[in-house]
């Protein structure tokens, strides 16, 4: 489920146990808006959108989120957590550059990989380019982006250490 990074920061802060054992291991995307906008060219190419009724909660906007790394029950695909536009995804993102169904993560070898489907405006890892339908390893800090929306990976613990940072700064 999507949530706002300062209720897992608050979270954190109030018991930190609690946030190791939500998580359970898995990993988190995390989603924080840019300073300022038009500082990056490939942004200022599209729109923001809203979408009327959308009963999942999504990623996109002003506020910073976070989503763990997991399937939701009502999605078809068995092993994969895709991504997309549209509310059907496990992890949705609400851009007008993120296709409706734009990417999806599995488990690969003891692994987390992302794909892209074939995406009108594909998907980059640590700054490059990822072949449509060629998985691609994530590894914790790494910077993700789906269209224009730019996302950090986060192994759990990865997360945990940078909620730990943020803390004592």
């Amino acid at each position: 489920m999507v949530e706002t990074l300062l209720l897992w920061f608050n979270r954190f802060t109030d018991d930190p146990s609690k946030v190791r054992t939500r998580l359970a291991g898995r990993p988190v995307l995390v989603y924080e808006p840019p300073d300022t906008v038009g500082e990056d060219e490939e942004d200022t190419d599209y729109q923001l959108r809203t979408q009327s009724g959308l009963s999942v909660p999504s990623i996109g906007g002003g506020d910073p989120m976070a989503v763990v790394i997991e399937k939701t029950k009502d999605n078809a695909f068995q092993r994969r957590i895709t991504i997309g536009r549209t509310a059907n995804n496990d992890i949705v993102l609400d851009d007008s550059s993120v296709s409706r169904f734009h990417a999806w993560i599995e488990l690969q070898n003891e692994e987390w990989v992302l794909v892209d489907a074939g995406s009108r405006n594909g998907s980059t890892i640590g700054g490059k380019k990822i072949a449509a339908r060629a998985p691609a390893a994530l590894s914790n800090g790494l910077v993700v982006r789906i269209g224009a929306l730019q996302l950090t990976y986060y192994t759990a613990q990865g997360f945990l250490d940078m909620l730990h940072r943020r803390a004592t700064e």
